[in-house]
């Protein structure tokens, strides 16, 4: 800290996972970071702590938050994704309903449809886009939940008879 090489020292703070460290410290020195590159160095190396460090660089309005979502699924980390969205899109502001969706979507596509199910039964978000979600929903056999989304009688008919055929959804 002494030395005045503010670099090292935050890559030093950086393997020590001391991330609540390294905003208060570059500030300090007045130090400009490279947020998005510091992430995805960390992202490789420890998608735990790029994690943590996101939520803090994203509460401080210091990273936009489609930066971390599209560092967190260039390396299939759906896990991460969803932490993080959770956790910035916590406000529920109509100015997300982007990044909403892409949560939904994500876990709707990627794998997940249990976890996109607990967020909408939730009730977390409203402005997302509905009938995207709704397809999404249907397609991933949570026929229930694409009603809910659904405001075209067509897409309310094939839906039920879907549902009719195959009573398990």
């Amino acid at each position: 800290l002494r030395a005045e090489v503010p670099e090292k020292a935050i890559n030093c703070m950086m393997q020590r996972g001391e991330f609540d460290k390294i905003v208060a410290y570059a500030t300090k020195v007045n130090y400009r970071c490279d947020y998005g590159n510091m992430l995805q160095m960390l992202a490789h190396s420890n998608p735990q702590g790029a994690l943590e460090f996101a939520k803090q660089l994203a509460a401080g309005s210091l990273i936009d938050p489609n930066t971390v979502v599209e560092m967190f699924m260039a390396s299939n980390r759906i896990q991460e994704t969803t932490a993080f969205l959770l956790e910035a899109l916590k406000e529920n502001k109509p100015e997300e309903g982007y990044l909403q969706t892409k949560l939904l979507d994500i876990n709707l596509r990627g794998g997940s449809p249990q976890v996109a199910d607990a967020i909408l039964q939730q009730k977390m978000f409203t402005n997302y886009d509905r009938v995207l979600i709704g397809k999404l929903c249907e397609q991933a056999g949570l026929t229930q939940r694409a009603m809910e989304h659904y405001t075209d009688v067509e897409d309310m008919k094939r839906a039920l008879v879907a549902m009719c055929s195959n009573p398990q959804t």
